[in-house]
């Protein structure tokens, strides 16, 4: 085995806005290619990446799925990723193990907030890119206007490679401007036929190649320097600086196609294996060695020791979990044991699939470059290292954005819970960007999406795999009470029923404390009034009382009670009367110590694209906020930190998104209580003792 296996190996992102036409294109990748007969569409719900009977039934990806095809002696891996911001987190791990990247753009809507995002995750982690402007055969495209905002917005280098003749109907012919060359296509024929140039846009083409060829020779000074001599380029070296270029992120490629009519993408095949870095072309990979911490750098080869990064899990209705990793360096075996990152001992690999789509093909061996799937191996976790068992490794894991929009689930059928938590837990290990939590202050099982979308498919998937219905609704407020003044108060218990009786009498005064200083129990008794046996049954009746406070129910805090005196029975008294008697006493005590209810307070760190600043403040206010900064950022963008009551932050994922078109993110913590404002106070009383009725 020889790096040449590698070299003829590529793995490639596929990543979008929704409805730009990733899967088309994937679907005419496997055509053009023979590796399969007939085009899937997504209206006829028979594509090849789009299989789980959620995607046929939405029309739209909601997870990623990994294609394969060989074409003129390259192997192609491609993982196509969903295009909705609220799977942002399946193209963050689709980013990370891809040598490179197609942005697939719908030429007519532009540039969506999902792409706005991967745009900048790859300015952050550069990876070579190709831009591909889909949907040429839409009427009102202008593809060069679609270009030239693209480079303004984002300062990248892009240089067309295939230029429409026509957009619209008339969209038919391309121009390869590198080779100078045209194209035509036609319902019949997908693989386009050259043809001339028309003399009406070869003084354009002309423009455009000389264009081409000088950016391609600012990146070699050598070059430069004959180009600007007016030696003629030899058109092999160009291609050889021009994918040195690309490789380096230097300069990125646009193409222009039609995914739905299949026009175009033969030409973008080409460039594709000519122009994108192999799996051993790529960068060194950071790692560190699990035997001592140290940092590693691990050139790819399929010589090397294995070094692989699980991206995506999936619960298999069938066979269970599969780990889908992508192999950076080595080659993995059946029968052989290795090291996984988050396990202290070797683990023997049984089974070995390559995907295509929901098809798994058994193999029996994988190298460098290859993306495969491990079934049934339960202690492989998401974002896992599997390394050599004698060079054990690990690749740092990937940051995915926080989730950020909470929903309590109710389950529809009595005793489900068991099977929802298993169900969640699951589905949790495919989606890193879920999170659930179970609130005992509010008594409520949370889970945590990105966006509306995101729940609504974990909810539909609960059903489809698990069999379980569940309704999702917001969550509750944590609120709490305390007091604002001092108060005394006292208490007799007394009872006598025959036999022996029940004695305890308190006085006790209450002290508000500040926030978040919680509850203190002093006991100043002296001269026996109250015999020491008896008062930890006072703290505890407090204590037990405070769970639920006088106002609504809600746990009192912040509080001292200090118990000063009191008096007891030799035969009646016990600990029971006691803690009964200082019970009665809180309670009394509280609703003349000025009870209040206080509100969560979270504070907000919200990054929103500098137009939207106005509606963002504006929607601040609306919600009790109050603006704590603002700070500008790259990219015309601006940072705003503000304070808001939870009960305005709930939903606040879901506005924001509908105030930026999606463009804006934020991340919250808990900061402080503060006290309920009056007006909303009565409200919270009366919709609590509804909910107790």
């Amino acid at each position: 085995m020889s790096d040449s296996i590698g070299q003829k190996n590529k793995v490639i992102g596929m990543v979008s806005g929704n409805g730009s036409g990733k899967t088309t294109l994937a679907e005419c990748f496997l055509f053009d290619s023979k590796t399969i007969d007939r085009l899937g569409k997504i209206e006829d719900k028979n594509t090849v990446s789009d299989f789980s009977e959620i995607e046929k039934n939405k029309g739209f990806s909601v997870s990623s799925s990994i294609i394969h095809y060989s074409w003129k002696g390259f192997n192609i891996n491609i993982i196509d990723a969903p295009g909705y911001s609220d799977f942002i987190g399946q193209s963050q791990s689709t980013i990370k193990v891809s040598d490179s990247i197609l942005m697939i753009i719908d030429a007519k809507s532009g540039i969506q907030a999902s792409s706005e995002f991967i745009i900048e995750e790859i300015l952050e982690n550069p990876k070579p890119m190709f831009i591909v402007l889909n949907k040429m055969d839409l009427e009102n495209i202008d593809f060069f206007k679609s270009v030239e905002q693209l480079k303004n917005n984002y300062k990248l280098n892009l240089v067309p490679i295939t230029i429409p003749v026509e957009t619209g109907e008339e969209f038919s012919q391309l121009i390869d401007i590198l080779q100078n060359k045209a194209y035509k296509y036609s319902d019949e024929n997908f693989q386009g036929s050259k043809t001339e140039i028309s003399d009406s846009i070869k003084g354009r083409v002309d423009s455009y190649h000389n264009e081409l060829i000088e950016s391609i020779v600012e990146t070699d000074d050598e070059l430069l320097n004959k180009y600007l001599e007016g030696e003629k380029i030899d058109d092999k070296i160009l291609s050889s600086i021009l994918k040195k270029a690309v490789v380096s992120g230097d300069v990125i490629p646009v193409f222009a196609i039609s995914a739905g009519k299949n026009f175009g993408v033969d030409l973008l095949m080409e460039y594709i294996n000519g122009l994108l870095p192999s799996a051993v072309d790529i960068p060194p990979i950071k790692s560190r060695s699990l035997a001592d911490k140290s940092e590693k750098e691990i050139k790819p080869s399929p010589e090397g020791p294995l070094l692989s990064y699980v991206f995506k899990t999936m619960a298999d209705p069938y066979i269970g979990k599969l780990s889908i990793l992508r192999i950076f360096c080595g080659t993995i075996r059946t029968g052989e044991s290795y090291r996984i990152s988050s396990e202290e001992k070797p683990v023997k690999i049984g089974n070995l699939f390559r995907l295509q789509g929901k098809n798994q093909i058994d193999i029996n061996e994988a190298t460098c470059g290859d993306i495969v799937a491990i079934p049934k191996i339960t202690v492989i976790l998401n974002d896992d290292t599997i390394s050599s068992a004698d060079y054990p490794m690990e690749i740092d894991k990937t940051q995915y954005r926080e989730s950020m929009l909470p929903r309590a689930i109710i389950p529809k059928s009595k005793g489900d819970e068991e099977k929802i938590s298993s169900g969640i837990g699951k589905l949790i290990e495919e989606d890193q960007t879920l999170r659930q939590e179970l609130n005992l202050e509010v008594h409520q099982n949370i889970i945590w999406g990105m966006g509306d979308i995101h729940l609504t498919i974990t909810s539909e998937k609960l059903k489809e795999k698990f069999d379980v219905d569940i309704e999702m609704i917001t969550p509750q407020v944590a609120y709490k009470e305390t007091i604002k003044k001092e108060a005394k108060s006292e208490y007799k218990y007394k009872k006598q029923s025959g036999g022996r009786g029940q004695y305890g009498h308190v006085f006790i005064e209450l002290k508000p404390k500040k926030r978040g200083e919680g509850f203190e129990f002093k006991d100043s008794i002296f001269g026996g009034a109250i015999p020491k046996g008896y008062i930890p049954g006072v703290e505890k009746g407090i204590r037990e009382t405070m769970e639920k406070g006088v106002l609504a129910g809600f746990p009192v805090v912040d509080v001292e009670v200090n118990l000063y005196d009191g008096s007891f029975h030799a035969v009646d008294s016990s600990e029971m009367a006691f803690k009964i008697a200082a019970s009665m006493a809180f309670k009394k005590g509280i609703l003349e110590a000025s009870p209040i209810i206080l509100e969560p307070i979270m504070e907000l760190e919200i990054v929103v694209p500098e137009s939207y600043m106005g509606d963002i403040i504006g929607d601040i206010n609306s919600k009790r906020g109050k603006i704590i900064s603002m700070t500008p950022m790259a990219n015309k963008k601006q940072g705003i930190k503000a304070t808001v009551p939870q009960s305005e932050t709930f939903n606040y994922s879901v506005d924001l998104t509908s105030l930026t078109r999606g463009r804006g993110i934020f991340t919250q913590k808990f900061l402080k209580y503060e006290e309920l404002p009056g007006n909303l106070t009565e409200k919270v009383i009366e919709e609590r003792k509804k909910k107790e009725e």
